[in-house]
């Protein structure tokens, strides 16, 4: 089992004692020495941090090491409730009594030194005390009546926030109000729901492509059975062969056919009584003198009329 001394450093601290409970520094981070030559190594803060299972005194000249085994009265004037690993530097909570606020505020005393264990190595171990004092032993630590009131915010806070490492608490509120003003604007759009000026929900666009699909079907069955009867009537007429009403579907479908067959009707002779005509197989491999003329007055080619006429059924 290692040795473990007491150390009665006399420290400097960087806040002004101004309420009931502060944060103070109490060991410096890594190797620190005191005016008396001694050396010490606060290597494993997280460790002194552990040790600290109850409150600690903060007495008057480190009274409860000096004076209390003596049977002498050593009152505290204050309570370490709480350590903190800052960086690597061990903070304390005090929690100041009525007599311990009277004399910060007549400032009978300047600084503060806290007594720690430490092995003999040099590494401290934990905190047993913390004294008020005139004659600090540290100077790694600035006074008491200085105007430095701030503890420095923990490293994993700053990061998350995105800040700087010398951020301050103002910085640190600041962003956690904009982080939540954020979330409640986030919030406020999920309620309310996407804008429907640029955002159409799936079900009512399936909805309405499935009645545009619709209608254009239909649109288009009623204007083929249009166009069919518009052949038919032709064909009735004795205008056009029967075997040629799929190559004049194919016209009229197209963009302007209906009034080119139209005109083309119009003025064609009428070529046989369509009673007669239906049934009757034309020669393959040649036209007959009315789909030549026909075929002038549509200005079609003989060879597209004849391949038309060679692979569509007669009637």
């Amino acid at each position: 089992m290692p040795k473990t001394y007491l150390a009665l450093c006399f420290d400097l601290s960087r806040q002004q004692v101004r309420d009931e409970k502060v944060w103070l520094p109490l060991i410096p981070p890594g190797v620190f020495s005191g005016n008396d030559g001694r050396t010490w190594n606060n290597s494993n803060p997280d460790a002194v941090v552990a040790s600290f299972t109850k409150k600690r005194p903060f007495d008057v000249e480190h009274a409860t090491h000096i004076k209390g085994p003596k049977g002498e009265k050593a009152p505290a004037v204050g309570w370490i409730l709480a350590l903190q690993n800052i960086a690597g530097e061990v903070w304390g909570m005090v929690d100041w009594n009525s007599e311990g606020r009277e004399m910060l505020e007549k400032k009978e005393y300047a600084f503060y030194s806290p007594a720690f264990l430490y092995e003999e190595d040099g590494t401290v171990r934990a905190i047993a005390s913390v004294g008020l004092t005139n004659e600090p032993n540290l100077d790694q630590l600035p006074a008491l009546n200085r105007e430095e009131n701030t503890m420095p915010l923990p490293v994993e806070l700053t990061q998350a926030l995105g800040l700087g490492a010398d951020a301050e608490t103002a910085a640190a509120l600041n962003a956690i109000n904009t982080l939540k003003a954020e979330h409640q604007l986030a919030l406020n759009r999920a309620n309310v729901g996407p804008d429907l000026t640029k955002f159409v929900p799936k079900e009512t666009h399936e909805l309405a492509l499935n009645r545009a699909l619709a209608a254009e079907a239909k649109v288009k069955e009623t204007d083929d059975a249009k166009l069919t009867a518009l052949v038919d009537a032709a064909i009735n007429d004795g205008k056009i062969a029967p075997a040629n009403k799929e190559m004049f579907l194919g016209m009229c479908r197209q963009e302007g056919g209906v009034e080119k067959f139209n005109a083309f009707v119009a003025s064609a002779p009428v070529i046989a009584d369509a009673s007669k005509v239906k049934g009757k197989e034309q020669q393959q491999g040649e036209l007959s003198k009315d789909e030549l003329a026909l075929c002038r007055a549509m200005g079609v080619k003989p060879e597209t009329w004849l391949a038309n006429r060679q692979h569509k059924p007669t009637y």
